[in-house]
């Protein structure tokens, strides 16, 4: 059912265990942090859902349901998601609800899968509730979510939940495997750690150089902040807050260079960028600017202003440098 995702054992056992008895239910809830595999789960269930062979062989491939679905062309499967920076709104919804209502075109059933649905106006969860609380037979309502407390407690409340958790490195490196993409040690020691178990945010590291030159600006920025020189750090921000994947790979990376920093300070040699950002600053401040960049990734997994959080964590840092050369 899941070909091709990686992980996930305990939601795709469950899942699969609910088609094979055709007991699906109508409404689930995906969560977990941007890059984790939401929507590729998703797409998965929602092919063995909509698949018209015997409930213990779905997906079956064959079926015209399963070849539609694997063109994109599937009629009865409907995705809404909001648009970059902007909202799910109330009509969007109700456009939903009212192609919902109708017969399927398959002659099965009908899924819909509402990415970030966290996104959603109060008035269009209101909206959704309703369908949610009285389904129809046969629709099944696939919601994702990196923050799901921004959901009304009632649309999580008729929701399944299943959180999806990070994966291990060795299943990180078999997701990349899978794209043709054989790291070396060196460059694992890069990847790994920054990608921090979300398989979206190593492929993206790993198919695309864009995120370099955002963690190549970021150190200079640092050098200059541990020097006393807050001023780069708007300009910095600007960048980084256009593109927010790309930035919470920089957070994660600055996150781990200050903690090697810190540990060097305690007699653990790291060598590189960890090593000049320690030699000009000391333990309790390092560790101090760690728990900052900790904070700013977890800020960064969730809808807050790119841009915005930069800036408050760098000046932070710079707050944090500023008091310990005082004392």
């Amino acid at each position: 059912m899941f070909e091709g995702i990686v992980g996930q054992s305990r939601a795709r056992q469950l899942l699969s265990r609910a088609v094979a008895a055709d007991q699906v239910s109508h409404a689930y809830l995906f969560t977990g942090p941007a890059g984790i595999g939401k929507r590729s789960l998703a797409r998965g269930f929602a092919k063995a859902v909509l698949c018209t062979a015997a409930p213990d062989n779905r997906p079956c491939g064959f079926c015209p349901s399963c070849r539609h679905f694997e063109s994109d062309t599937h009629p009865d499967y409907l995705v809404i998601a909001p648009p970059e920076n902007g909202a799910i709104k109330i009509d969007q919804v109700r456009t939903l609800i009212s192609v919902m209502g109708t017969r399927p075109l398959e002659g099965g059933g009908r899924v819909c899968l509402i990415e970030d649905a966290e996104r959603m106006t109060a008035d269009a969860q209101n909206a959704l509730l309703k369908s949610l609380e009285e389904p129809e037979p046969g629709n099944v309502f696939i919601l994702t979510a990196d923050n799901p407390r921004k959901l009304l407690p009632t649309i999580r409340s008729r929701c399944q939940q299943l959180p999806l958790e990070p994966l291990t490195d060795r299943e990180i490196l078999d997701v990349l495997a899978a794209h043709d993409i054989d790291l070396t040690p060196e460059q694992q020691e890069d990847v790994l750690p920054t990608a921090g178990g979300l398989p979206g945010q190593a492929l993206a590291l790993t198919l695309s150089d864009e995120g370099q030159p955002i963690k190549t600006e970021l150190l200079p920025v640092i050098y200059d902040i541990l020097r006393h020189n807050p001023m780069p750090i708007f300009d910095f921000a600007e960048k980084a807050g256009k593109d927010k994947h790309k930035s919470l790979e920089a957070a994660n990376w600055l996150m781990r260079v200050l903690v090697e920093a810190a540990a060097e300070k305690a007699g653990q040699p790291s060598g590189g960028s960890a090593s000049q950002i320690a030699a000009q600053s000391d333990a309790g401040a390092l560790t101090a600017m760690a728990q900052v960049a900790e904070g700013l990734c977890r800020r960064l997994g969730t809808n807050a202003n790119p841009r915005l959080q930069w800036e408050a964590a760098l000046l932070q840092i710079a707050e944090i440098q500023e008091n310990a050369n005082e004392n």
